[in-house]
């Protein structure tokens, strides 16, 4: 399958014929939202969610709760999953982990419900988490900003998910610089970094 990478944390995945696409948000361009077999959603905050230009897609949308609450009128096409759920989506196997957004102040707690997407056991995309899978990816997609962000977290993430190589997401408030200082710490032997511009693809085999 290819996998494109789009401004911030939105992919596509692209298999025999078919399109998926994950968090399609307000930062994404339009040309995400020409066509898409099935979409998946990770949280209902808007970099991740755009309700707007999902409902003119005619498509069912996988998610959690929290998300479906603000799609409601799209009625029996929203779909909720929860952790540990396995799926089947546009051709596209799909498990769900994870169930709690990362903190982004102590005092505000866990800001809303969040589930992270692993697709055909080959690419993970933890939304706005570092919630693991439990078992071996091929290709785990990072988050590498955001307010909720730290770098020693996102390390060992890394460090502790086997994969064959990572590629950054959630990336939209980096500057060229930062994302050169993002690939110097999260790039290594075992696991190749790719930080792609928006509308790169990766072959996934």
């Amino acid at each position: 399958m290819k996998l494109t990478k789009y401004t911030h944390a939105c992919v596509r995945f692209d298999k025999d014929g078919k399109v998926l696409l994950i968090d399609p948000g307000t930062f994404s361009e339009d040309v995400v939202f020409e066509a898409a077999d099935a979409i998946l959603v990770t949280h209902e905050h808007p970099d991740h969610l755009d309700v707007e230009r999902i409902k003119s897609l005619d498509a069912p949308v996988y998610t959690n709760a929290g998300v479906a609450a603000q799609l409601t009128e799209l009625g029996d096409r929203v779909h909720v999953v929860e952790d540990g759920q396995a799926f089947e989506a546009a051709g596209f196997s799909i498990r769900a982990y994870g169930k709690d957004h990362a903190i982004i102040l102590p005092e505000l707690g866990v800001p809303c419900q969040n589930v992270g997407f692993l697709v055909d056991d080959a690419v993970y995309h933890p939304g706005d988490s570092f919630t693991r899978p439990d078992r071996q990816v091929h290709t785990n997609l990072v988050p590498i900003s955001g307010p909720w962000f730290a770098l020693p977290p996102a390390v060992e993430y890394i460090r502790a998910l086997p994969a064959q190589q990572t590629v950054g997401i959630h990336d939209a408030l980096l500057s060229p610089i930062g994302q050169g200082i993002m690939k110097r710490f999260l790039n290594d032997d075992a696991r190749p970094y790719h930080g792609l511009n928006p509308g790169d693809s990766l072959e996934i085999n």
